[in-house]
C-alpha cells in the first residue's frame, strides 16, 4: 500500500484510518479485533503527540540558540529576555506497537485480502496499493504444450510472487500465484479435445496483496 512519508501526512492518514477501521470492525471483525482497534487508535493518538513534541522541540532549539547567541554576541548592556522554557513530552500509551509504518502495513495487508474488501473501501481506508517500487511484472514467454498445458515464463523482477490471470471463453479468472520464474497451467480444455484460445497476464504481489498494473496480455492457442 501506498503508505505516507511526511510526518503531517502520516499524522492524517491514521487518523483516517482509525476512524475507517472503527466504522468497518464488524465487516472485517476477524482482523479488526479489540486488541489491533486499540493499537490503531494509540497510534493515531501517539503519532500527532510524537509530530507535535518534535515541533516543539526544534522551537525551543531555535529560541535556545537565540537566547545563546544573546549571551555571547551583544553588545554590553543588551537586555537579556528570560531563557526559554524546555517543553515537557508525555509518554507513550502502554503496551503500544512499536513499528508504526510496519503494522499499518501488516493490518492493511490482511484487509486487502478479505473477500469482503472493495476499491471503495481500499481507497477509504488509504490502503490502496500503489505503484511497485521493483518495476513492472511480465510474462517473458508463452508456450503451448501437450494435452492442453501452456507454460509461462514469468519475469519477477524481485517481487515476493505474481498473480497469474487466464481468460478464455470470455471468462476471466485468476488460476495461480506463482513464486517462480515458471509456471504451468495444466488445465483441460472446456471441450474435450479441442484447441481453445487462452489470453494471460500476470500482475506483481508484495505483502500478500497485489499492486502495481497487470502486465500486457499474451495470446496462445492450445495443443490437445
Amino acid at each position: 500500500m501506498a503508505y505516507p512519508k511526511r510526518d503531517a501526512e502520516q499524522v492524517i492518514w491514521w487518523a483516517t484510518f482509525k476512524v475507517e477501521t472503527a466504522d468497518r470492525a464488524l465487516t472485517f471483525a476477524s482482523i479488526l479485533t479489540a486488541g489491533i482497534l486499540n493499537n490503531i487508535t494509540a497510534c493515531a493518538t501517539y503519532i500527532a503527540q510524537l509530530v507535535n513534541d518534535t515541533d516543539a522541540a526544534k522551537k525551543f532549539a531555535r529560541e535556545e540558540a537565540r537566547y545563546k547567541d544573546i549571551w555571547l554576541n551583544s553588545r554590553l548592556g543588551t537586555p537579556v529576555p528570560a531563557r526559554p522554557v524546555e517543553p515537557v513530552f508525555g509518554g507513550p500509551p502502554a503496551n503500544l506497537v512499536v513499528g508504526f509504518e510496519a503494522f499499518a502495513r501488516q493490518v492493511g495487508a490482511q484487509l486487502n485480502a478479505h473477500p469482503a474488501m472493495t476499491d471503495a473501501i481500499r481507497a477509504a481506508m488509504g490502503i490502496r496499493p500503489g505503484p511497485s517500487p521493483l518495476g513492472n511484472v511480465r510474462i517473458v514467454r508463452a508456450e503451448a504444450m501437450g494435452g492442453s498445458q501452456v507454460a509461462l515464463r514469468l519475469s519477477l523482477l524481485g517481487h515476493d510472487a505474481v498473480a497469474v490471470y487466464r481468460r478464455r471463453n470470455g471468462i476471466t479468472e485468476r488460476i495461480g500465484t506463482s513464486l517462480r520464474a515458471d509456471f504451468t497451467d495444466t488445465d483441460g480444455p472446456l471441450v474435450p479435445g479441442v484447441s481453445e484460445s487462452r489470453e494471460y497476464w500476470v500482475r506483481a504481489i508484495i505483502d500478500n496483496v497485489e499492486i502495481g498494473p497487470i502486465s500486457a496480455p499474451v495470446l496462445v492457442a492450445t495443443t490437445p
